[in-house]
């Protein structure tokens, strides 16, 4: 056999070889990044889930405990030490007041997440309630909490499968001490937390399936190389310089090419075509998880008088700086567009409406106080509304735009919703 014949026989050895291993690594890397992927997202959920909780807490606590009537499954809370806890209306009903810790354990025991096998409690190492003394684990959570650890993770097998657990402290707060100052709990303690139990089953089977497609994409990809590379061997080897070059031009046009396809050539930020992708991906978390986001859209004032007064370079100009003083207002996960003309839009994960006002208002006052090259100070009416879980992107985009409208009608310069 010519040496020629036998140096491309041993290259096309190796190459197999090489190509087997880094198949075989990728496989390996895709399959423990698609198990830690579900893992966060189930750990992401319990937290939801427990700040929900929380909020929910807060705001019966801030209202100093609601009543509701006396039913069969509704009975006084025999460990409210409070003596309004039972009340009799003018008609004869009798109520009972709910705190939030009874409130917590009703709500455990509604059917409408149980069903789905979501379970929580609250729990203490100092409980007022013997029934929310703690498990082992739970203990051993509640210790760490004691150590200045603010949440707590672990995977355990229960009767039902496996099962995410998440605790997250419970801090004493003003509204609290009403019912816990008497334990000698001060402001800031740590007097217990909640733990959420996800199963884990509906996590595994998508990852499960996430698996399948890495094995069918690696097995593929490693059947076809190996296949190309033996029966194109000698012309392979003799053009290989040459494809690797052609593949990283043709890599780095398809980059370009994907980039300028989403991007905003006057201001350089994203256009509306990404924009319209990001918000059906917000859209789909916020119904499958429940996780919610708010839209903020903003039109520079008077943008066509800056036009006619000072021509068309300058007012695009405007629209570049105006889109970098938005831009530093905002967060990594944020994501701000171009809308066309002179309006912009953002989308802010995890942000309810009262908080996306303040950031609205911020970015509204950052406008509003930034000298501009030419033309000195411009104003920007904004509108900001969240996202109704069932609604469709055509109706969030008409109500952020009919907000966007009042702040226009009502004075300019400023924020209203929708």
């Amino acid at each position: 056999m010519p040496s020629a014949t036998r140096r491309i026989l041993l290259y096309l050895i190796l190459l197999s070889a090489i190509i087997t291993a880094a198949a075989a690594l990728s496989l390996a890397y895709n399959l423990n990044a698609i198990t830690d992927h579900y893992q966060q997202l189930a750990q992401e959920m319990g937290r939801t889930f427990f700040k929900e909780l929380v909020i929910v807490r807060r705001w019966n606590a801030s209202m100093g405990g609601i009543y509701a009537p006396v039913t069969e499954r509704l009975q006084p809370n025999p460990y409210l030490d409070d003596p309004h806890r039972d009340l009799t209306t003018t008609d004869g009903q009798r109520l009972t007041k709910v705190n939030p810790a009874f409130m917590t354990r009703l709500l455990a025991e509604m059917p409408d997440h149980t069903a789905e096998n979501i379970q929580f409690r609250i729990t203490s190492l100092n409980p007022i309630n013997p029934h929310n003394a703690p498990d082992a684990w739970e203990r051993a959570a509640l210790q760490t909490f004691e150590r200045s650890a603010v949440e707590h993770f672990a995977v355990v097998e229960e009767p039902g499968g496996r099962f995410l657990r998440y605790m997250g402290r419970l801090v004493t707060e003003q509204a609290c001490l009403g019912c816990h100052a008497k334990q000698g709990y001060q402001l800031g303690d740590v007097r217990g937390g909640i733990r959420v139990s996800l199963p884990l089953a509906p996590f595994e089977a998508a990852a499960a399936g996430g698996r399948r497609q890495s094995y069918w994409v690696h097995g593929t990809f490693w059947l076809m190389t190996l296949t190309l590379l033996w029966v194109g061997g000698i012309l392979l080897l003799r053009n290989v310089a040459q494809l690797e070059g052609l593949n990283r031009y043709m890599k780095d046009l398809n980059k370009q090419l994907e980039v300028a396809a989403l991007t905003d050539s006057l201001t350089g930020i994203p256009n509306r075509l990404y924009f319209d992708q990001q918000l059906e991906t917000h859209m789909i978390s916020s119904q499958r998880y429940g996780v919610a986001f708010s839209v903020i859209m903003l039109d520079l004032d008077h943008f066509k008088q800056i036009n006619d007064h000072y021509g068309h370079p300058v007012g695009d100009r405007v629209l570049r700086e105006f889109s970098q003083i938005v831009k530093q207002q905002l967060r990594l996960t944020d994501q701000f567009a171009r809308w066309g003309g002179e309006e912009f839009i953002i989308a802010a994960p995890h942000t309810l409406l009262d908080h996306a006002l303040t950031m609205a208002e911020r970015i509204r006052a950052a406008v509003a106080e930034c000298n501009l090259a030419t033309i000195g100070r411009v104003t920007a009416s904004i509108g900001v509304t969240e996202y109704r879980p069932g609604e469709t992107a055509m109706a969030l985009l008409e109500r952020v735009d009919d907000a966007l409208y009042r702040a226009k009608a009502n004075g300019r310069n400023r924020v209203e919703t929708g």
